[in-house]
């Protein structure tokens, strides 16, 4: 009964040790995509909103220039009305995306946040299955001499007290062994090739 039982338990724990490493292996793949990936997004933020400044001070000082160049010119231009609503254009679309800048990064953290969290439940699943492919034995002996394995306190408490049991009745049939040898010994009984039968 004990033998069967324990290559039933071997092969459903050969089988959910292959699962589970496939499981893992998925786990740490689609992290470190998710890793990757917020790596470029910010990357990018962080070179779009460096052009966009670096445009706005392009755009603020071209503007700057050519008022000063018409003011010193005193010419009457006709397409500085154009150029005028184009830079005027331009800043809008610049003021806009800087507004909607911080958007971005809260959902950038936002990400950072979701990718930490599923980490850690990566970690957490792992954990479990590093102690789901334990042997019985070693999970056995954790329980009960150990505080750290993660089963509940009932079925702690119910081992342990199986194992208070089971080396109880271990001690009393070496005492009860002991004293029928003490007895024997003290009557001298016959030992050997000469035993009664």
């Amino acid at each position: 009964m004990t033998l069967s039982l324990s290559y039933s338990l071997d092969a459903e724990s050969a089988t959910l040790s292959e699962s589970s490493d496939s499981v893992f292996e998925a786990s740490l793949r689609r992290s470190a995509a998710y890793e990757h990936e917020l790596k470029d997004l910010e990357e990018r933020l962080l070179e779009g909103l460096s052009n966009c400044r670096a445009l706005e001070g392009i755009i603020h000082d071209s503007f700057n220039s050519i008022k000063r160049k018409y003011r010193r010119v005193g010419q009457d231009m006709t397409h500085v009305p154009e150029i005028d609503h184009e830079l005027a254009e331009s800043l809008r679309v610049l003021a806009e995306l800087e507004a909607r800048l911080p958007a971005i990064r809260t959902q950038a953290a936002q990400v950072r946040l979701v990718y930490d969290s599923s980490r850690q439940k990566a970690e957490a699943l792992a954990h479990d299955l590093r102690w789901l492919n334990r042997g019985w034995h070693k999970r056995c002996y954790e329980i009960i001499f150990t505080s750290e394995s993660p089963v509940s306190w009932k079925w702690r408490t119910t081992l342990r007290t199986l194992f208070a049991l089971a080396s109880m009745v271990a001690v009393w049939m070496i005492w009860v062994a002991l004293l029928g040898v003490t007895r024997a010994h003290r009557q001298r009984l016959v030992w050997g090739e000469r035993l009664p039968s």
